[in-house]
């Protein structure tokens, strides 16, 4: 399908504006769920690399920041699940460490299995409906619940004080 230069005029400068206003947003996002700079840094980049090679195919434009959305929270899924246990740690500035019951949640946090991080990010840090959390991880709205519920259930073990 041939474009039209003033066409792809028109899709280079609203993806232009879709890296300028989206930039902050994404690396909030993908760093909540990293909880690395450097990786949401990386999955940001990767999203706006696979966004501007996608951007003239997808269909329904009104769609794109949501789109761009879901990559950046794939992107950050896999490369959690890339990264060796252990290998991120706490850091100066993080949400989780101001006083010791807060590293407890950090650890607690650490135990949970990408998805189920993912969800609890995405839902209660984000604000996001477990229906739209569901088609932000590429699943169905019950098997977010479910993801939703063992993070629950995982967390409340490990913060079980003796």
């Amino acid at each position: 399908m041939a474009r039209g230069v003033g066409a792809v005029g028109t899709a280079e400068a609203d993806f232009e504006h879709a890296v300028l206003t989206l930039t902050g947003p994404l690396f909030g996002l993908a760093y909540s769920i990293l909880r690395d700079r450097v990786a949401a840094e990386d999955a940001v980049q990767t999203t706006m690399e696979k966004g501007w090679r996608y951007w003239h195919d997808l269909r329904d434009p009104s769609r794109r920041v949501a789109w761009l959305r879901r990559i950046c929270v794939r992107e950050a899924m896999r490369t959690r699940a890339r990264a060796q246990p252990g290998q991120t740690s706490i850091q100066p500035g993080d949400a989780f460490d101001s006083a010791d019951r807060d590293i407890d949640m950090a650890v607690a946090f650490r135990s949970l299995s990408t998805k189920q991080r993912a969800v609890v990010v995405l839902h209660y840090h984000h604000g996001y409906s477990l229906d739209e959390c569901a088609s932000l991880l590429g699943c169905r709205p019950g098997t977010a619940r479910s993801h939703l519920a063992r993070a629950l259930t995982t967390m409340r073990k490990e913060l079980a004080y003796d």
